[in-house]
């Protein structure tokens, strides 16, 4: 019964103040107190979904020692979860016949994302991209329409280790604009830190 009062009471009394306004003073009032109720009603369910994004971060959450003890299947579903917290779909997909899986998706905004994945640190001298970390294009996720560019932002591409990467693969990702995350990165990313902040995508962007 105090939660039903308190409802009708949130949605009774500006009514009534409108209505009011409107009585007294003419329709102009009543619109600008409809327009002051409606961007306070706006600003409380942007709050509340800061605080519900807020509650997810803190809930997912993984330790280093957590991921360097996972296997490979259990790698990708911890990344996928970190994806699926930031607000993003992620899903897995076969990209070859050595079963190698990357992740595909797409944010809120339906920017494309592409993952793979590495474990362990690269040797200093490597170069170029493993087989089993090389991306193939988004377009290749299921449900996908073909090949053709569609409009909007890039497609971000990503790798992500639980390791380091050396320099010949720092060096190929930024002549492809492919986003690495390292370990350390991957440690700040599994602690609550989201991914647009991590990469610094609204910059990007």
């Amino acid at each position: 019964m105090p939660a039903f009062l308190a409802v009708l009471v949130a949605l009774g009394l500006p009514l009534f103040v409108i209505g009011w306004l409107w009585a007294r003073l003419g329709w102009w009032a009543a619109l600008l107190a409809a327009g002051a109720c409606a961007c306070g009603v706006r600003a409380v369910v942007l709050r509340r979904r800061e605080v519900a994004a807020r509650n997810r971060r803190r809930a997912v959450r993984f330790t280093l020692g957590q991921i360097d003890a996972a296997d490979d299947r259990e790698f990708r579903r911890i990344v996928g979860r970190l994806l699926l917290r930031d607000g993003w779909t992620a899903k897995g997909v076969l990209v070859n016949d050595r079963g190698t899986v990357h992740l595909v998706g797409n944010d809120p905004g339906g920017r494309r994302m592409g993952c793979a994945f590495e474990r362990g640190i690269e040797a200093a001298g490597q170069d170029g991209p493993p087989p089993a970390a090389t991306l193939r294009p988004v377009s290749a996720a299921p449900d996908d329409d073909g090949p053709e560019e569609r409009e909007g932002p890039a497609p971000l591409l990503l790798i992500v280790s639980s390791g380091a990467f050396g320099r010949g693969r720092v060096v190929w990702a930024a002549r492809n604009n492919v986003h690495l995350v390292d370990r350390g990165q991957l440690q700040r990313w599994a602690a609550g830190e989201s991914l647009r902040v991590l990469l610094d995508l609204d910059r990007a962007d």
